[in-house]
C-alpha cells in the first residue's frame, strides 16, 4: 500500500525525466512537420504564403527554422525558452492566421503543439539538459 501513496503525493515523481520525455516526444513529431518544408526549401519550392512584411521564401524560411532546427535546441535542452519563443510564434501564426477559418479538426494539431511549447517554456529545461550542464559550470 505505501508504494502506491505517490499517486496522492503533490512531489513531482521522476519529473526530469517525465521533462526530458515530453520534450523529446513534441520535439520529435513537431520535426517531423518541419522536415517536410526544410525538404521544400532546398529544392526551391517555395509556397505562396507570406506574413507580415517577409515576403514567401524568408516566410517558409522561418517555419522551418521554428519547425525543424528550433525544436532540435529544444529536444537537447540547450536554449530552452529561447528556442521555444520562435516555436510558440510560429504556432501563434498558424492557428490564429493560416486555419482560423477552419474546422477544429484542422487547427487542432497547432492548439497541441502551441500548449505543448508554451507549457515547455513555462517549466524549462529540467535536469536533465545542456542548460543545466552550463549553468552548473558558471554557478
Amino acid at each position: 500500500m505505501n508504494r502506491l501513496l505517490f499517486l496522492f503525493s503533490t512531489k513531482p515523481y521522476l519529473g526530469d525525466y517525465a521533462n526530458l520525455l515530453f520534450r523529446l516526444v513534441v520535439g520529435l513529431s513537431l520535426m517531423t512537420h518541419g522536415y517536410s518544408k526544410l525538404v521544400r526549401l532546398l529544392e526551391g519550392r517555395i509556397w505562396n504564403r507570406t506574413h507580415l512584411f517577409f515576403n514567401e521564401e524568408t516566410s517558409l524560411a522561418l517555419v522551418t527554422f521554428g519547425e525543424f532546427f528550433a525544436p532540435l535546441f529544444v529536444i537537447l535542452g540547450l536554449g530552452t525558452r529561447l528556442f521555444s519563443i520562435p516555436i510558440i510564434y510560429t504556432f501563434i501564426i498558424i492557428v490564429f492566421d493560416a486555419h482560423w477559418g477552419d474546422p477544429f479538426t484542422k487547427m487542432e494539431k497547432g492548439i497541441l503543439f502551441l500548449v505543448s511549447y508554451v507549457l515547455i517554456f513555462m517549466i524549462g529545461p529540467g535536469k536533465i539538459s545542456l542548460d543545466n550542464l552550463i549553468s552548473k559550470k558558471y554557478r
